[in-house]
């Protein structure tokens, strides 16, 4: 197993049991506590949030996030009409996928953006791209297990570049609005949960279980965002999804 592999492996865990000992963890995983300590040392320098008590009984647990409220939420997802209906044909996107528990924000937090960093070092191979500059993160978020791809837009795929995914997401029609601002996982949560609470307002219901989509412009701060709508016509057992990942 690599290093890589060993600490997502790692991170996993923490999230699962988020009050341990570094003996504990070091058993866990049939390593030595000084390497165990270096690991945790490492995730902390990643970005999750881990507070230790100092002395070899002392131990480590997992802080949690701060929760924003729904009026600084709604402040960053929109700055005018909150959303538009729009229809989107059938969409195929390319890229890099994580997947977790949806419970491992942190976890999201740090994974999502190393994603993108690693996609733009290895776009060139990804063929058939439809926007150049144009980058487009697909994501399954309310449900237990959380999904997210880091791509672009392509016409079609056939042979993936090695480690890419590659998804296909049938025509029908989506909620867009504009978020503004901050996009890490809890901020992108947070406006995604405020324009549910709108839609449903407006006597639009959202499907939870289908792939919403993040459609961003290179070197801007904003991002449009498309929730699926579920309507009379349609259900998600009508609209498939297909996942390929190269082997």
């Amino acid at each position: 197993m690599t290093k890589t592999a060993r600490l997502i492996e790692l991170m996993m865990r923490v999230y699962e049991k988020p009050t341990f000992t570094v003996d504990e963890m070091a058993a866990e995983f049939d390593l030595s506590y000084r390497t165990m300590l270096r690991y945790l040392h490492e995730l902390s320098g990643l970005g999750v949030p881990l507070y230790a008590e100092p002395g070899r009984r002392g131990g480590y647990f997992l802080l949690q996030p701060k929760r924003l409220d729904s009026r600084t939420a709604a402040q960053r997802a929109v700055r005018s009409d909150p959303f538009q209906q729009t229809v989107r044909p059938q969409t195929y996107v390319v890229g890099l996928e994580f997947q977790a528990p949806f419970t491992a924000v942190f976890m999201a937090q740090v994974m999502i953006p190393r994603l993108w960093t690693e996609l733009e070092r290895r776009q060139h191979e990804i063929p058939r791209q439809k926007q150049a500059g144009v980058r487009t993160g697909v994501v399954l978020s309310r449900q237990r297990l959380y999904h997210y791809i880091a791509g672009v837009e392509v016409s079609y795929y056939d042979v993936l570049p090695e480690g890419m995914t590659g998804i296909t997401l049938a025509a029908r029609e989506y909620a867009r609005y504009t978020h503004h601002g901050d996009a890490d996982r809890v901020q992108m949560d947070e406006s995604i949960l405020w324009m549910i609470k709108k839609l449903k307002l407006r006597g639009l219901i959202p499907d939870l279980s289908a792939y919403a989509l993040e459609v961003q412009a290179k070197n801007t701060s904003s991002r449009d965002m498309y929730i699926p709508l579920l309507n009379e016509r349609s259900s998600s057992n009508d609209l498939p999804e297909s996942v390929c990942t190269h082997q």
